[in-house]
């Protein structure tokens, strides 16, 4: 076993940072202090050594990048070993992952990906169709993994929820994970989130430790990324993993503070990410401005066209995209999302406000980052600044840091790095979910929850005929199977689709806001309740969601019925449909697998439960397809209308190719050109690979 390299040092990291900003004001470098401070990729020298050097560093992968001696270092301790690497966001971690599998190629047939979110998901599928697609089937869903299953050679992405389907792990024991990587591993922290323990995931939290048990058991060999973290303890683990903590970071951030009353939006050449710590801080800031001053930038009228047509002419996000400002948080729709960051990355949005959705989600880098809201956290405000000022050796710029209180000058600590506490890892219960945590994460329980446990499941058995592996197997969350039990009666008695959306909503998933505080008018009474008539009722919301299927015709009813609802209120209550959106799609779905799992058992064939099943095929249907593609046109960022169109000439063309060449074969044609802006221009992404 090789020694673990921990190479934490500050009296060097701050040489570093200051050689590294006299390059940037200078452009004069001394060859000896480079190699000193692992700097030697910013050596531009003609000298023998610094050639031969660089020859040895070239990219496999790509020819045109030249690696760190630090990444060539992670790469030789990959050959043995596992390895966990923590360092700045700079350092180029999923490099190292996608260089690994360049150079093995001949010997990895399954490899898997696990990232937090679809914006990750989404961006790195696009990496390895550039890199990998001709070699290997580039699989993000359960859906594609089915059509792909007799393909040699699978390179499968997904985040955790997905890794933990049924079918994607039966697949994954029929088959050798020949090497894993799991990205942004901090995520798996038992104490990450106890500074805010009321609205903490811990349901999350469990689905993601839950993977990373399946992988680290089940995978020859495994990478481990994350940043800023000092130590982390793999005990459970079959396999040998070394560590390599560094805190070497090659880009020079400068940091200062300024007034928070005086952040604007304005017209920033360059490229800025102004944070917030919710979509509700960003409307407040947003409703404290004024753009009348700010020029436009140039946009295809398509695009504002499409937006007026599909969504409302008064939406606040089409008047900010005018003046290159882009909104983006967990609530903007995903096409929206993926339109913003590919424009930003052109050039086309200079400004994004955006929460940490978008600063952890991608790796855009940024010119300048304004921290308007104080983060949770220090390891928060580290990896926030962390995504300032991408290395780019042939032309270095300097990244700016703007804190705007003095909560966040004084959290800011560069070398207060955490100590990472993986929960699988952890011998405590430590969640709210203990249940779960027992059931998923292997713990042991005390001698209370345990029998508590034993005694649901024992009755379960009695009543129901159902077998505690049944629900482990479809990931079903506890309490939410108790509460289910416990509003059976209340279900099978419910009068109408309201009442059962209502039920599940407020009295199994415990999501209890009722109203859109905000909205004040009588004639904002969407049904004819027994309520007060102040505020609009937020529970019909969700019924007309799944009902329609369609948030742009939930926003016209809104408008059609209130043709005399002002701007403000109209952007409210676009604010509420898209979140409520949220909701259904990762909240109000969690009751599909109690669904599937009494309905197997032929528990549900009492007329009673007529409406009941009525309702749950409204949620199946919204949030899922019988066509495969779906999914995946989803999560690349094509609008629904978009969706409907590809879907039959997606079909009808022949097997064995993959979902971006069967697009890139529609470039320029009849259907392509019917697409909306944002579908013509991710297929013009592809095309142009």
């Amino acid at each position: 076993m090789t020694e673990d390299h921990v190479l934490l040092n500050s009296d060097k990291r701050e040489l570093r940072k200051e050689l590294i900003k006299f390059i940037y004001d200078n452009d004069v470098f001394n060859t000896a202090l480079l190699s000193a401070l692992d700097l030697e990729i910013y050596d531009k020298s003609d000298a023998l050594i610094p050639k031969l050097n660089k020859a040895i560093r070239q990219s496999i992968l790509n020819s045109d990048i030249y690696l760190t001696n630090e990444q060539m270092e992670c790469l030789s301790l990959l050959e043995d070993n596992s390895l966990f690497i923590s360092a700045p966001t700079s350092f180029g971690k999923t490099y190292i992952a996608l260089e690994y599998i360049s150079r093995h190629i001949d010997l990895l047939n399954t490899i898997v990906f696990i990232v937090p979110t679809v914006s990750l998901m989404n961006e790195l599928r696009k990496k390895c169709y550039k890199y990998f697609g001709k070699i290997y089937k580039i699989i993000t869903s359960e859906a594609e993994l089915e059509l792909n299953r007799q393909s040699l050679k699978k390179l499968m992405i997904f985040v955790p929820e997905r890794i933990n389907a049924i079918k994607v792990k039966e697949y994954l024991e029929d088959v050798s994970i020949d090497f894993s990587v799991y990205d942004e591993i901090y995520k798996l922290n038992s104490n990450f989130e106890k500074k805010d323990s009321k609205t903490r995931d811990d349901s999350r939290l469990i689905i993601m430790n839950y993977a990373y048990k399946y992988l680290i058991e089940n995978s020859k060999k495994m990478l481990l990324l994350g940043p800023f973290i000092k130590d982390v303890q793999f005990g459970k683990s079959k396999l040998n993993i070394t560590k390599y903590i560094t805190n070497l970071n090659l880009v020079y951030n400068e940091v200062n503070v300024l007034e928070h009353d005086s952040i604007k939006v304005n017209n920033y050449n360059g490229k800025e990410f102004i944070y917030f710590k919710s979509p509700d801080s960003i409307s407040n800031f947003i409703n404290a401005q004024d753009l009348s001053g700010l020029k436009d930038v140039e946009y295809d009228t398509d695009i504002i066209d499409w937006m007026c047509s599909h969504v409302n002419k008064d939406w606040y996000y089409i008047d900010y995209i005018k003046k290159g400002i882009g909104i983006h948080h967990g609530n903007t729709p995903l096409f929206l999302r993926k339109f913003i960051e590919d424009e930003y990355a052109n050039g086309n949005i200079h400004t994004i406000l955006c929460t940490s959705t978008l600063v952890e989600g991608i790796n855009t880098p940024t010119d300048q980052l304004i921290i308007y809201d104080t983060p949770r956290t220090t390891f928060e405000l580290n990896n926030l600044i962390g995504r300032v000022g991408r290395l780019n050796v042939n032309s270095p710029k300097k990244g700016r840091v703007y804190f705007t209180n003095d909560e966040t000058n004084e959290m800011y600590q560069p070398d207060d790095w955490i100590d990472l506490n993986i929960l699988y890892e952890e011998t405590d219960i430590l969640s709210k979910q203990s249940e779960d945590e027992y059931l998923y994460l292997d713990k042991q329980a005390n001698a209370e929850l345990k029998s508590k446990i034993d005694m649901f499941f024992k009755k379960l058995k009695e009543e129901y005929q159902i077998e505690k592996q049944e629900v482990i197997d479809l990931g079903i969350e506890f309490k939410i199977l108790q509460k289910f039990l416990n509003n059976l009666a209340k279900i099978q008695q419910a009068d109408n689709d309201f009442e059962i959306i209502r039920i599940i909503k407020n009295d199994i998933i415990k999501e209890r806001k009722v109203y859109l505080n905000g909205i004040i008018s009588e004639r904002y009474s969407f049904y004819n309740e027994n309520v007060d008539k102040k505020y609009l009722s937020i529970d019909p919301v969700y019924l007309l969601l799944v009902s329609i299927n369609s948030v742009y015709d939930v926003i016209g009813a809104f408008v059609k019925k209130y043709l005399m609802a002002n701007k403000k209120d109209v952007n409210l209550f676009i604010d509420t449909v898209f979140k409520a959106e949220e909701f259904v799609k990762f909240q109000l779905t969690k009751i599909i697998p109690i669904y599937e799992l009494f309905d197997s058992h032929n528990l549900l064939n009492n007329p009673e439960f007529d409406r009941f099943k009525q309702c749950i095929h409204k949620i199946e249907m919204f949030n899922s397809s019988n066509n495969y593609y779906e999914r995946i046109l989803f999560d690349m960022g094509f609008p629904d209308e978009d969706i409907i169109e590809l879907l039959d000439c997606l079909e009808i063309k022949k097997d064995g190719l993959s979902i971006e060449e069967k697009l890139i074969d529609l470039y320029d044609s009849d259907v392509y050109r019917k697409l909306s802006t944002f579908g013509k221009r991710i297929i013009h992404g592809l095309n142009n690979y």
